[in-house]
Formats: structure tokens, C-alpha cells, sequence
């Protein structure tokens, strides 16, 4: 996971108008695949939760998430309706769909759960770490109960791309340097490169080479 800055400038202007219509309501925005677009372009083509690529905005690559549950937060028994609300709208991939469900992750694991773990809250995103096996986990109990267990981002195929991402920065860095001290300069430049974004798609998992490069940083020369 990482933090996904939400602009109100980014909503598509298909989906204000669609709210300044008579009786609308999320069934009825037939303009879907430009919120699709939208939320990709936001989080720069990964999944807000597990970070995979999505590749194009489509129903059959993504699912739009409705992070507070469309089945709670819909404007019945005293909720508010927040299925049109654009902050509570993210891009999901399809998290496992069609094949066995012990290897559902992501929006298709939470389902209509309510959690706590907010990849829009930069304060929360800034307690998650990744381990050298390719575990997310934040050191707070309820936040990687969410992790863990209903989003399911520590699943072993999730996990290996994150430890794949590690190992090769790990390589990267013996490479240069051998058994000597990293230099700052090699750790900032690297970071940029990740912190990239060619054509606005950031590089999947992104967000576990960033982490690492800057816990490197503290020992560095």
C-alpha cells in the first residue's frame, strides 16, 4: 500500500453532472469507464491496495471500490450515501476473481467489510513497512488485522512479488558497491527513479523499493 492523494480536480466531469441529475444514483452513471480512467490516472495505474499494475480501464481489468461499503454507506438506516462520493472511490484490481477463494485479495476479499487501514490517510501510510520476505505490516494489531486477513495482501503471491522487488534492490546495491557503505547519492537516486511515473503508470510495487532505499538512507555516507 501507499498513500493516494485524492483531488477533487481529478473527478471526472461526467460524474458531477451525473449528481446534478434528477433520481441519480450510482446504478445509473452510464459513464463509468471515465471514473475508471480517473482513478487510474490518480494512483498512477496500480492497485490502491495490493500496488499490481492495472493495465487499462476496464471492467474486465478493475473493480471501482467503494471504500466505505456500497451495501452500508448508501443512504439507508441513518448511513450516509457515499457511492457517488469521489473520495470514497477507488481503483481495485480484480483481486483473484474467477479462480479458488483462498486467493482473493484485495477489493474482492473485503467485500462489503468496513476497515480501518486508509490508503488515502497519509498518516496511516506512513506506518506501513515491508519486510525482506515481502510482508506488508503497519506494527499496529487492527491495522494488519485488516492487512492481513481481509484485504489479504500477505498471501504468498503477493508476498513473493514484494520480495522479488527487495531482492533486486538489494543486488542492485551489491553490485555497485560490493561490502562498502552506500552512498546517499546512489540511495536519492534511485528513489527518484521509483518515485517515477513514465506515461503517469508507476512501476508495480513501487512503493516496497522506496521503502527500502530510505531505511538505507540512515546508514549511508
Amino acid at each position: 500500500m501507499r498513500h493516494i492523494q485524492k483531488a477533487s480536480s481529478n473527478e471526472p466531469a461526467s460524474l458531477v453532472r451525473h449528481k446534478r441529475t434528477p433520481n441519480h444514483n450510482y446504478g445509473n452513471y452510464a459513464e463509468k469507464d471515465d471514473l475508471r480512467l480517473a482513478l487510474l490516472k490518480e494512483q498512477g495505474y496500480l492497485c490502491c491496495y495490493c500496488m499490481r499494475r492495472i493495465q487499462t480501464p476496464t471492467e474486465d481489468k478493475m473493480k471501482i471500490e467503494h471504500f466505505k461499503p456500497f451495501s452500508v454507506y448508501n443512504g439507508i438506516h441513518g448511513k450516509p450515501n457515499l457511492t457517488l462520493d469521489y473520495t470514497n472511490l477507488l481503483a481495485s484490481c480484480k483481486g483473484g476473481e474467477g479462480g479458488p477463494k483462498q486467493l482473493y485479495h484485495c477489493d474482492k476479499s473485503k467485500a462489503h467489510t468496513e476497515i480501518l487501514i486508509d490508503p488515502t490517510n497519509p498518516q496511516m501510510m506512513n506506518l506501513i513497512k515491508f519486510t525482506a520476505n515481502g510482508l506488508v505490516i503497519t506494527g499496529e494489531g487492527i491495522l494488519d488485522k485488516d492487512i492481513a486477513d481481509v484485504l489479504r495482501l500477505n498471501i504468498p503471491s503477493l508476498a513473493k512479488d514484494r520480495k522479488a522487488i527487495w531482492e533486486s534492490i538489494e543486488q542492485a546495491i551489491i553490485k555497485e558497491f560490493g561490502k562498502g557503505t552506500v552512498t546517499k547519492s546512489f540511495l536519492h537516486k534511485k528513489i527518484k527513479l521509483w518515485q517515477q511515473a513514465p506515461l503517469g503508470m508507476s512501476t508495480a510495487h513501487c512503493q516496497v523499493a522506496i521503502y527500502y532505499l530510505t531505511k538505507k538512507l540512515a546508514y549511508a555516507k
